[in-house]
């Protein structure tokens, strides 16, 4: 999330889910991008995208606690809380001058002056700071002041499902179940939501009406009692037992209630 601004900016299609974690152990095996030389920092869903002066950066969206990796080896310039939004965030100094940036964690696991390999565990994925649920904020600087997409530095790989990624593949004709506990299910003018709970983790399960043959299955969060929230690139989604809330661009874009619904 960009620092200093809470905008909670997401939209209908796709995010979820990280792994592991233990101290000085190396990444798993990633392909690197060959021009660059980085790899992915953290398993999960880019759940929000670069945008010149008002995210520079990516969003990684995954359980609390799963590892982040230098994204390349180099040291340690800062670590430790960021007043402007990041919360508990790392900046490394890479030997060709680039530095990166990985914010909100849950905790910090190197200090400053520590030089760091490629792949080196280096935190705890959390939501500090400037932060709506358990994500990272990865951030890449050609100079100190000079931000740039991260994306374009990063493996062509799928190591990180995009926001244009259902969670689950999804055939024309096959509908999105909750293969778990439904808390909240209900029915507006305009589509069928879902909020379901699937071993331990929570999802936005929504259908549009006009297109009922591409349902989408999106990560969620509690937020509040009877209040969850999913979220992927300008859009945000509020739902409770009433409806869903719709915000865009930071601003409430339509309140839909259930006219249907049952928890």
């Amino acid at each position: 999330m960009k620092k200093g601004a809470l905008l909670p900016i997401y939209g209908l299609v796709g995010l979820i889910l990280a792994l592991v974690l233990s101290i000085n152990t190396p990444a798993r095996t990633q392909t690197t991008n060959s021009t660059s030389g980085f790899i992915y920092p953290a398993q999960g869903i880019l759940s929000r995208g670069f945008r010149k002066y008002q995210h520079e950066g990516i969003d990684i969206a995954g359980a609390s606690g799963t590892p982040i990796y230098a994204a390349a080896a180099g040291k340690v310039i800062k670590a430790g809380w960021d007043d402007w939004g990041l919360g508990n965030a790392i900046t490394i100094q890479h030997p060709d001058g680039r530095v990166t940036v990985y914010g909100h964690n849950r905790r910090l696991l190197v200090s400053v002056g520590q030089q760091i390999d490629q792949g080196q565990i280096i935190a705890e994925m959390g939501s500090t700071g400037n932060s709506s649920g358990p994500h990272l904020h990865f951030e890449i600087h050609t100079s100190q002041r000079n931000s740039v997409d991260p994306i374009a530095f990063l493996p062509a790989q799928n190591a990180v499902a995009t926001s244009t990624t259902r969670v689950s593949t999804i055939s024309s004709n096959q509908k999105v179940f909750c293969n778990g506990t439904t808390l909240i299910a209900g029915e507006t003018k305009n589509a069928r939501v879902k909020v379901c709970q699937e071993k331990g983790q929570l999802f936005y399960i929504g259908e549009l009406k006009q297109n009922p043959n591409q349902p989408v299955k999106l990560p969620a969060w509690s937020i509040s009692n009877s209040k969850y929230r999913a979220e992927n690139g300008s859009f945000s989604y509020f739902v409770t037992p009433q409806g869903v809330e719709i915000w865009r661009n930071g601003r409430r874009f339509r309140n839909d209630i259930f006219y249907t619904n049952h928890s």
